[in-house]
């Protein structure tokens, strides 16, 4: 038998839900978060949530695809600029990411004590690493990056999006905007 695909009203209490647990998770942390926060902050029933998600860590995990939509795919769709310039472009847009880092930080910890959180938040982060994956190779099938491994460069630059947010969260100042763009910029060119 086919799934019954959810109402408009499911799609728009589970996007409310994934936003606002992402801005808790972001401000409070994950563990100091609960389900029943959420559901008091959003006005349904924990039971409202678990229609939507298996646990907490499913809800971190869908926060932060929901993320990474927003704050890393949707900015470069149809840009048709070169890999150098998408991603320095990126990089001097890197201060407006605060939040999506905050939650891979909070999602690396989860993970690290939480063995099922870490193959949630695993998997989506796998995920989006193998679907840019393929549009990067599409990439470098059109000419240049010839003998650089895309997933191997992916896996780099989202760790380099992890470490920021340790830094920020530590406190650690970070370059000027313009200044990370041109050295990424540099990186890349250097390695084409």
């Amino acid at each position: 038998m086919a799934a019954i695909p959810p109402t408009a009203k499911a799609r728009t209490t589970r996007a409310a839900l994934v936003r606002s647990a992402g801005e808790m998770f972001e401000r409070e942390g994950y563990g100091a978060v609960s389900l029943r926060d959420v559901a008091r902050e959003n006005d349904v029933t924990t039971g409202a949530i678990y229609g939507h998600f298996r646990n907490k860590a499913d809800l971190l995990a869908a926060a932060i695809a929901d993320r990474i939509d927003t704050d890393l795919v949707a900015p470069t769709r149809g840009t048709g600029a070169s890999l150098p310039d998408t991603l320095a472009w990126q990089a001097e847009l890197y201060r407006a990411r605060a939040g999506l880092r905050a939650l891979l930080v909070e999602g690396a910890h989860a993970a690290h004590v939480d063995e099922e959180a870490g193959q949630t938040i695993g998997a989506v982060l796998q995920a989006r690493l193998d679907e840019w994956g393929a549009q990067y190779r599409e990439v470098q099938a059109q000419g240049g990056f010839d003998g650089i491994d895309m997933d191997a460069l992916l896996t780099l630059l989202l760790a380099t999006e992890l470490g920021l947010g340790i830094l920020e969260a530590t406190g650690v100042g970070l370059p000027d905007p313009a200044a990370w763009a041109a050295t990424v910029r540099r990186v890349l060119e250097g390695i084409a």
